[in-house]
């Protein structure tokens, strides 16, 4: 009541001031970073599931090419020739175009550098209401039916308890989205507009509501300009590549075509975001906010005049009967009436999952011997982006590996939950350093977007190097040693395969040798090198030096053997002189 008040009153305001004061919250408007806001990501509560987006591309609705429109590129709804399907694809009601344009020119003012297009805030509007279309949108931002996603229960959809106390969604338990671009109530406590200057920050408000998306898409220092700042933006309203596909087609659609002003009259079938809720019948609206000059019945109108209804007068009502007097007579008993059998509760139809979706990194990392638990996830999702639960999804182990899930299994199947969701098991990786990749495939059609996984193993550290020698390093001036000398790595005594080691030789004075005079390797073009790094090692830990050679300048040196990780063991090298021939 507190609010319908204010707004009466506001009403009654002097109209030149009222104009003025409209004029200037939807230019310039309080949209200028606060201290509390955090620059919301992929993982913000706005960004999980939170209802049945609208899909649909704009090649797929009318006909006539891509975006329905006519060769020749002009307007669809006019003089020059009318096309329904051109006006399906770029017709945007009224009052939704003009809070779109006013809700990025506010932006702009205020957050010059986000560059966000009204394009991209109507393709939101777009895909998550279809412009509030059907729902009976008014001029003033305001809609006759409310637009309304599903409790966020958990079931199906995500879990969010009720954080406005039911104020916009008219639900005290759990959390509804709302409004023409579908904002949780939690998120638009902090990113909530008023873009129509009544004081009130309503998100069931259309020029509300565009500022509010208008101002969450350019969080904090994001320049749209940048593809990957733009695809950041589009994931924190909604976590799914699907989603984002859309909006952006829209947005291009709306950037590329002439853009067709339609009545916020015109009929449509409203997108109803919430699954399991009966879809409105397109609510009447009064004749305050059609937008048609044609009257019913005026002279020259073509057609013939509807008679408008009326409801009954008292008089145009039937008689009441009279109430009998005298004895009455004996109470007619009907038949026993048959308890007619209860109908069967009705439950909503289940979605069919037709594509998946990463969850989290595409090439996790580990060592070699652990096991991966939770980091392999993906969401079904049918083909509104939803998320479907019991899905059945299958895990397959490709590649030269001994990663394994659970048993020594290669491929694994489960369920989704009630969020879509299904995790891949412990999957051990075995002990081999490398790469191998993981695949997962919807089980009713393993062809339909399956999802790869590439995992990374990293080798286990050695913490010890040994030279598998029972001679001690020694060789004449001048000669070389023919026979290759292995090093194996360890930890706590276990082969480590993929270890690198660097092998160095060292002169007396802890100085590499620096000639080829002392002992040195050879690199590829036989020149003399004195570092020089050895393959990994092999499943048994095992490497072998190249051939060394002994150089002509006698002496002791040190043959260092060092890991990435810094383990090293020093050997020693024994240079002797040829013997004299006597």
């Amino acid at each position: 009541m507190k609010i319908r008040l204010l707004r009466f009153a506001r009403q009654g305001l002097c109209i030149s001031a009222l104009a003025a004061t409209l004029t200037t919250a939807v230019t310039a408007g309080p949209v200028a970073a606060e201290a509390s806001e955090v620059t919301p990501d992929p993982g913000a509560p706005q960004a999980q599931p939170r209802g049945v987006p609208d899909l649909a591309l704009p090649k797929s609705i009318g006909s006539g090419g891509q975006n329905g429109g006519n060769s020749e590129g002009k307007s669809s709804v006019g003089e020059e020739g009318k096309s329904p399907a051109r006006a399906a694809v770029t017709g945007i009601p009224a009052t939704a175009l003009d809070a779109y344009k006013k809700a990025a020119q506010a932006v702009a003012d205020s957050r010059p550098g986000c560059h966000l297009p009204w394009e991209l805030v109507a393709g939101i509007g777009r895909v998550e209401s279809v412009h509030a279309s059907g729902h009976g949108l008014r001029a003033d931002g305001t809609t006759a039916t409310p637009i309304r996603g599903p409790r966020l229960d958990g079931r199906g959809f995500a879990l969010i308890r009720d954080t406005d106390g039911g104020r916009w969604d008219d639900d005290t338990e759990f959390d509804r989205a709302v409004g023409p671009t579908q904002f949780i109530p939690s998120t638009w406590q902090t990113w909530g507009a008023d873009g129509n200057g009544d004081g009130i920050k309503d998100p069931n408000n259309f020029y509300d509501a565009a500022l509010g998306t208008a101002r969450y898409l350019c969080a904090g220092d994001r320049d749209l300009r940048r593809g990957a700042d733009l695809d950041r933006a589009i994931l924190s309203y909604n976590n799914s590549r699907a989603y984002v596909n859309a909006v952006l087609e829209w947005m291009r659609t709306y950037q590329g075509n002439p853009v067709t002003e339609v009545a916020d009259t015109t009929s449509a079938t409203p997108h109803q975001p919430d699954p399991d809720a009966n879809p409105p019948h397109p609510p009447a609206t009064s004749p305050s906010h059609q937008n048609h000059r044609a009257s019913v019945g005026t002279a020259g109108h073509s057609g013939a005049a509807t008679t408008p209804t009326r409801p009954l007068r008292p008089a145009d009502q039937p008689a009441a009967k009279p109430t009998p007097t005298g004895t009455p007579r004996p109470e007619h008993k009907p038949a026993p009436e048959t308890k007619p059998k209860p109908k069967p509760e009705t439950t909503s139809r289940p979605r069919t999952a037709t594509a998946l979706e990463r969850i989290g990194p595409a090439s996790p990392e580990t060592t070699a011997g652990q096991t991966l638990d939770g980091q392999l996830r993906v969401r079904t999702v049918d083909v509104h982006g939803a998320p479907v639960p019991l899905a059945r999804v299958t895990y397959e182990i490709q590649g030269v590996t001994t990663a394994r899930f659970p048993d020594g299994a290669r491929r694994v199947t489960g369920i989704s939950d009630p969020r879509g969701i299904v995790t891949v098991p412990g999957l051990h990786v075995g002990d081999i350093p490398g790469a191998f990749n993981v695949r997962a495939t919807l089980g009713s059609d393993p062809a339909a977007h399956p999802v790869t996984f590439t995992v990374a193993v990293r080798p286990i550290p050695a913490d010890a190097l040994t030279l598998l020698t029972e001679r001690p390093l020694e060789a004449v001036a001048g000669s070389r040693l023919t026979d290759g000398v292995q090093v194996r790595a360890t930890h706590r005594g276990r082969p480590v395969a993929g270890t690198q080691i660097t092998a160095t030789l060292i002169g007396p004075t802890e100085q590499p040798a620096e000639n080829h005079r002392g002992p040195h390797f050879e690199d590829e073009r036989g020149e003399p090198v004195h570092t020089i790094r050895l393959p990994a090692t092999n499943r048994a830990g095992v490497t072998t030096l190249p051939l060394l050679q002994a150089g002509e300048h006698p002496g002791v040196y040190i043959l260092r053997l060092t890991t990435h990780d810094g383990i090293s063991a020093d050997s020693t090298l024994t240079v002797t002189a040829p013997k004299s021939k006597n």
